[in-house]
């Protein structure tokens, strides 16, 4: 059956072993320095999908501690904790409480929600039949592939990364509405090409019409909340596919400073000032 995922409100939740799984064999237990798949009631982690990495955090209970590896959902809707046990013994059946690395989650959303902000722009700058052909976000990092004939210049490298910071300095409202199909795509929603939706979507958006996506990640309450981004670079991935990469919230601050760091000492080597 599914594992109901409670991550949206919830980051603590205390829940209960339906299963353990010890390299391909199901198994009643786990002892320190076991490496398991573990099976929740319920959880507050989030699998792996949508271009989102997974949650990271910890399975605890009174003399027990594990740390979660990995999360993923090698069924439709039944999410897998692949885990470390470091303390005590794990047992099917037992009452343990999951949470989530608060700021790793804090991180994903912040680099998953500029990936909804660099779609948009992109659509902007390319016009309406850009659509996204694939991402990955994590914290501090995402990419986008997008279909395309040709690079971006360097002047509109330099307006993607305008129109996202824009939107950052913006303040979008970022909500989520669980709603049939038709109703999303008559709203407009983009939904990733090739994807199979049911007849409920989340639709996701970003300051109402300016980004409207199905999608089923988490992502901050407003644009603001993203910080920063600063745009990597631009490459090809395939015959008609592009993909940009660029940093998020205290990563790009850190790639910038970098960046200034060795514009300075580049100066100071030749004796010119910084724009030269």
């Amino acid at each position: 059956g599914e594992t109901p995922f409670l991550g949206y409100t919830e980051l603590d939740v205390t829940s209960r072993v339906r299963g353990i799984v010890a390299n391909g064999e199901l198994v009643t237990s786990a002892r320190p320095g076991d490496i398991v798949e573990v099976i929740l009631d319920e959880t507050p982690f989030y699998a792996e999908a949508g271009g989102q990495d997974a949650d990271a955090g910890v399975l605890t209970a009174s003399g027990l501690q594990l740390d979660v590896l990995d999360v993923q959902r090698p069924v439709q809707g039944l999410v897998v904790h692949k885990a470390v046990v470091n303390e005590g013994e794990l047992v099917t059946g037992a009452e343990i409480r999951a949470e989530v690395d608060p700021d790793a989650r804090f991180g994903a959303s912040q680099a998953h929600t500029a990936t909804h902000v660099v779609n948009a722009a992109l659509r902007q700058l390319l016009g309406d039949a850009t659509h996204q052909a694939g991402s990955y976000n994590k914290p501090g990092y995402l990419r986008f592939d997008f279909n395309a004939h040709e690079a971006l210049s360097s002047t509109m490298r330099s307006e993607l990364e305008g129109i996202v910071n824009e939107a950052v300095r913006d303040d979008f409202a970022v909500t989520a509405t669980e709603m049939p199909l038709a109703q999303a795509k008559a709203l407009g929603a983009q939904a990733m090409f090739g994807e199979k939706y049911g007849e409920v979507v989340r639709m996701v958006e970003l300051g109402g019409p300016w980004s409207r996506e199905l999608c089923g990640g988490t992502h901050v309450a407003r644009t603001s909340q993203i910080g920063l981004l600063s745009l990597l670079g631009e490459s090809s991935v395939g015959s008609g596919l592009r993909r940009v990469e660029a940093f998020v919230s205290q990563d790009a601050f850190a790639h910038l400073a970098k960046e200034r760091a060795l514009v300075a000492g580049l100066a100071d080597l030749l004796k010119v000032q910084p724009d030269q």
